[in-house]
């Protein structure tokens, strides 16, 4: 995420747009820094084929990336809206 898409490489945090669809089943999706562990809370939950979107700020990991897990298999779309700078 950082240098890319408009976010600066000292960015400290993402607001992400993030949108399932066509999902196999009911899940969720968690967004969080890489390198860390991925935590409990979810961002998105979905039944199977739906389509669910919501707006998540995400911490950027130490090598400029969020990660995104997915517990069913999904068509993903995540958009960037906006930056946090350090500070």
């Amino acid at each position: 995420m950082a240098g890319r898409a408009g976010v600066p490489v000292d960015a400290s945090a993402v607001e992400l747009n993030v949108t399932v669809t066509n999902a196999n089943g009911a899940g969720f999706v968690t967004v969080y820094p890489c390198g860390s562990p991925r935590p409990l809370s979810s961002n998105v939950n979905y039944g199977a084929g739906s389509t669910v979107a919501n707006s998540v700020i995400a911490k950027i990991g130490v090598d400029g990336k969020v990660c995104v897990f997915t517990q069913a298999g999904v068509d993903l779309i995540v958009d960037t809206s906006g930056y946090f700078p350090i500070g």
